[in-house]
């Protein structure tokens, strides 16, 4: 077979190029700490990451939507933990003002207390999120729920909507209770229903009329248990998300490390690759220049 010196000129230069192509995507490679430089190089593992990639976003949204619900049910925990302090005290002055011993002056002194707590429990009712959204409103967050007249009408201008955010692909939690549910329908003790706020009215204008009702005491009970049920389930959803947020961490963290073995790129085995490539191409250049200076000249 016969080579021309073009012949063999051309082969070394292709030869070399393809040697610095090589080297200069192992370079790369170790700049960028990436196996894969495009999509072209493994199709496959490409196609891959981007479904990793997905479900990692995915997750990361659950995990804000279970800080968000996490956050927002401490808040209604919270208010009802004050809820049920304030009820608690109430029925202190119940007692209190059962005491036979007491006079019209001293009973009117406990309903200004009583009607203190009324304007506190309102407050608390109404209570606000960091972003202005009523707590006990159901779906119409913008909507003050509860109002009074003064003269013992108290209404609720919420749904009976229940918000609720998803945590998972199959799992949503409840971020919030009706306020219609919490403060509105308390047992009255005579089989019908009552509002917090009504059973505190009525204790006021009782005390105000001298006088002490014998259920008072037990429509306070009925409403402190409508309070403490409710923080029960508000325990139970944010003991759900803590799991569930416990699961998604541990899920998240197997999909990286399965992205990661697809394309982060295997340091040890890409310098040995880079310092063989390295070496091939000065082999290539050199013989080339050893066989570029030969002539037939030089052997007579």
């Amino acid at each position: 077979m016969r080579l021309s010196t073009s012949q063999i000129f051309q082969q070394a230069v292709s030869a070399m190029q393809n040697k610095q192509a090589e080297l200069a995507k192992a370079q790369l490679q170790l700049a960028t700490g990436e196996k894969n430089l495009a999509p072209s190089d493994d199709p496959a593992a490409a196609t891959r990451i981007l479904d990793l990639n997905h479900v990692i976003d995915t997750t990361a949204q659950f995990q804000r939507n279970a800080d968000f619900a996490d956050a927002r049910l401490s808040l209604e925990e919270t208010a009802l933990t004050d809820v049920g302090d304030l009820l608690q005290h109430v029925r202190e002055l119940s007692v209190r003002a059962n005491n036979a011993t007491l006079n019209a002056a001293d009973r009117q002194a406990i309903a200004a207390e009583v009607r203190a707590n009324l304007d506190a429990l309102l407050q608390l009712a109404n209570r606000q999120d960091a972003q202005g959204e009523y707590l006990f409103s159901g779906f119409q967050t913008a909507t003050r729920p509860f109002a009074d007249n003064g003269a013992g009408n108290f209404t609720y201008a919420g749904d009976q909507g229940q918000r609720s955010v998803q945590i998972d692909t199959r799992r949503q939690v409840a971020v919030g209770d009706s306020g219609d549910e919490v403060f509105m329908k308390i047992d009255d003790g005579s089989g019908g229903v009552s509002s917090m706020f009504g059973i505190l009215y009525d204790f006021m204008t009782e005390l105000e009329a001298n006088n002490t009702s014998a259920t008072t005491q037990i429509r306070l009970d009925s409403a402190i248990d409508s309070v403490s049920n409710t923080r029960a389930l508000i325990g139970a959803r944010m003991n759900t998300i803590e799991s569930q947020r416990n699961a998604n961490d541990s899920f998240s963290l197997v999909l990286q490390e399965n992205r990661s073995k697809l394309e982060d790129l295997d340091y040890t085995e890409a310098i040995s690759r880079f310092q063989q490539q390295l070496l091939a191409l000065q082999a290539s250049q050199q013989s080339f220049v050893k066989v570029e200076g030969l002539s037939l000249f030089n052997y007579l």
